[in-house]
């Protein structure tokens, strides 16, 4: 999800989620409230056309929708680093 989140296109020449909270709401990541949050992810489905940082009526009904379905879903445990990474078994030659 991260190396998606940092690598997609949000918008003319922007990518990735640090660029767009710099660019549309003059922050970080990090910082995103959840309505802007919402507001990215309303937008996701053509960054181009849709712009997070001025929304149209449709943008801000989708992001009523998306922050509904936020509250709406737990919040997820904290993730735990593996120990160790399995390597991939060679396979055997017959």
């Amino acid at each position: 999800m991260t190396l998606y989140l940092n690598s997609i296109e949000m918008g003319k020449g922007i990518y990735g989620a640090q660029a767009t909270a710099k660019y549309k709401f003059n922050t970080t990541a990090a910082k995103l409230t959840k309505g802007q949050c919402a507001l990215i992810a309303a937008t996701l489905s053509n960054p181009i056309r849709f712009d997070s940082a001025h929304p149209s009526s449709y943008i801000l009904k989708r992001q009523k929708q998306i922050l509904r379905l936020m509250n709406l879903v737990p919040k997820f445990p904290p993730v735990e680093k593996e120990k160790k990474v399995s390597k991939p078994q060679k396979k055997k030659k017959r």
